[in-house]
């Protein structure tokens, strides 16, 4: 955990209110220990405990939660203040339908929804004044945010089936494996997770002390997650990433691994909203992001390293997984 990084990109969305109040951001980054050299390169990375200082600092200079990105501020504090509240709730639907309720009289601006008519239940974030919004940044931290707080009191981390949103593939997609480690979609109607039904009666496991004690510490439990994560999905991705990607196990072979039938390990699985050919295709295209930042690779050699017979099959695949195609990505300006 202590050599954890974040990307640049993130740090100078972090200053985008302050910048727009024409502060003086060289100073107050002086003044609280952060050095400009991890933030503004376009590839560099913030260390975590600048990251979080760089967040406490926007946070207290704004007074506002939403760091300048909505019309009106959400004063600090408003989050513990939620907080307070939903700890008290029965289950994690409670948690999450009296959260609601708080943001509606905190800010008018982000509205949230809870879906539960399908299949999965759908968390959905909606920025109405999305130009306030121009990265995306205020949107993906919210989600990001609600996912891993309401994970949080029931004492469980709440695995994504995919995630969508409204904008086009970001420049820093590659970061995505570890903000909405499930398959993404771009471009769509709604910004929403999605996740099983179930985890939506589990009861809220921690205590109003525990609570103040996570408010004491944020963002650093938001943005480094320090308990286990002892889902079956986790541990089959575990698993393959310390194989040779082009040579990944079946379905069945994975279970024989794991001591029990592939009916079994496919069940569980689904019951986490997963799947055994989805945790592998979210591997690949992770692997194939990362491999893309390396120009010295070809499209074939990246395509043969993560097991594909020929590139147009690789092309194919990583379209269908980020909606470019691998040379359109590569060419993005990061």
């Amino acid at each position: 955990m202590h050599n954890l990084t974040f990307s640049s990109h993130y740090a100078r969305a972090v200053l985008h209110g302050l910048e727009k109040r024409g502060l003086p951001i060289a100073e107050l980054l002086h003044k609280n220990g952060i050095d400009p050299d991890f933030i503004y390169p376009p590839r560099a990375r913030l260390p975590t405990e600048q990251f979080i200082r760089l967040f406490r600092m926007t946070w207290k200079v704004l007074d506002d939660e939403f760091m300048g990105r909505t019309t009106q501020p959400c004063r600090v504090g408003h989050f513990h203040l939620m907080g307070s509240l939903v700890v008290h709730s029965a289950t994690l639907e409670d948690v999450i339908r009296q959260s609601i309720r708080c943001y509606r009289l905190f800010n008018h601006d982000i509205e949230i929804e809870l879906n539960t008519e399908g299949e999965e239940a759908e968390l959905t974030m909606t920025h109405r004044h999305p130009e306030l919004d121009p990265d995306q940044f205020l949107i993906e931290w919210l989600l990001m945010v609600w996912h891993r707080l309401v994970g949080w009191l029931i004492g469980r981390k709440i695995v994504l089936s995919h995630a969508t949103f409204q904008h086009g593939l970001p420049g820093h997609f590659d970061e995505y494996r570890f903000v909405f480690p499930c398959q993404c979609h771009f471009e769509q109607p709604r910004n929403s997770l999605f996740f099983s039904k179930a985890y939506l009666t589990m009861p809220v496991t921690r205590t109003p002390a525990e609570l103040d004690e996570f408010i004491l510490s944020s963002p650093r439990n938001l943005l480094v997650w320090t308990d286990d994560d002892d889902s079956l999905t986790t541990r089959v991705r575990r698993l393959l990433e310390g194989m040779d990607q082009d040579r990944l196990p079946t379905l069945e072979t994975m279970a024989d691994h794991l001591n029990m039938t592939s009916n079994t390990l496919s069940r569980k699985l689904k019951s986490e909203g997963s799947a055994y050919q989805k945790i592998k295709d979210n591997l690949r295209r992770d692997q194939a992001v990362t491999l893309l930042l390396r120009p010295n690779l070809t499209i074939t050699e990246i395509s043969s390293q993560l097991g594909f017979t020929e590139p147009g099959a690789f092309s194919r695949a990583f379209k269908h997984w980020t909606g470019l195609s691998p040379l359109a990505y590569r060419k993005q300006d990061y």
